[in-house]
């Protein structure tokens, strides 16, 4: 990859703060960005487009510096956005042309959820649930936790029961856990939520969704949103 910063197979580097809104603004013209937030990356013939988390369609003008060390895009970013000439934020407008600043931006490490949850042997705590949303399509959490030096991490999401209008789905800290003085902030992570809740009885659209994860000492840490049902 050229710029964009990777955290997918180790925790080498680290992303900064998270920021709970979707899409916040900044209002010094003058810097090198006018936005930023979560979106999803998505490439079509004519180039690469990415959909935020707050519903803006992106056309971006440097795709090539989205680019990974494979030749690939990645699935989902934290961008930070700066619009091209002569556009405006302006509300009740969607889309916008802009560059991404692949200098301040990163990839946020993506998973589908897990289809088989009673393969995962392990279920390591982890240190506080900073932030959770779910958008489209994709459920995205804030996470501290501590790690083993030098180790990869993998976390898993799966589907625990559904009621009514509520999904309730669970965060398995399930490879690089350990109880040491190195610890990870606010670090995101997006899954895929699946296409097909067929038992779920939205409510004016829209459904609750509760995770719960360990934390220390066997304690259960809950959040829960609610959004759009999309499908």
């Amino acid at each position: 990859m050229k710029n964009l910063k990777m955290i997918v197979v180790t925790l080498v580097m680290l992303m900064g703060t998270f920021f709970t809104s979707c899409v916040d603004t900044n209002s010094n013209s003058s810097s090198t960005y006018d936005f930023y937030g979560c979106a999803t990356v998505y490439q079509a013939a004519g180039g690469v487009s990415l959909v935020t988390d707050g519903g803006l369609t992106l056309t971006v003008t440097n795709p090539s510096s989205l680019l990974l060390t494979d030749g690939t895009y990645p699935t989902r970013i934290f961008g930070y956005y700066k619009l091209a000439a002569g556009e405006v934020l302006q509300n009740n407008k969607t889309a916008y042309t802009v560059e991404v600043n692949t200098t301040y931006s990163s990839v946020i490490p993506t998973k589908d959820f897990n289809q088989k949850p009673d393969t995962l042997t392990n279920n390591y705590a982890i240190t506080s649930l900073d932030g959770f949303f779910v958008a489209n399509h994709y459920a995205t959490v804030s996470l501290s936790f501590p790690y083993a030096s030098g180790s990869s991490v993998s976390f898993d999401m799966f589907r625990q029961k559904v009621s009514n209008d509520t999904l309730y789905v669970k965060l398995n800290y399930s490879k690089g856990g350990a109880t040491t003085s190195y610890q990870a902030s606010q670090i995101l992570y997006s899954f895929k939520v699946p296409e097909i809740i067929s038992d779920i009885q939205p409510k004016n659209d829209s459904i609750w969704v509760k995770v719960s994860a360990r934390g220390a000492y066997d304690q259960i840490i809950e959040k829960s949103v609610r959004c759009k049902y999309e499908y």
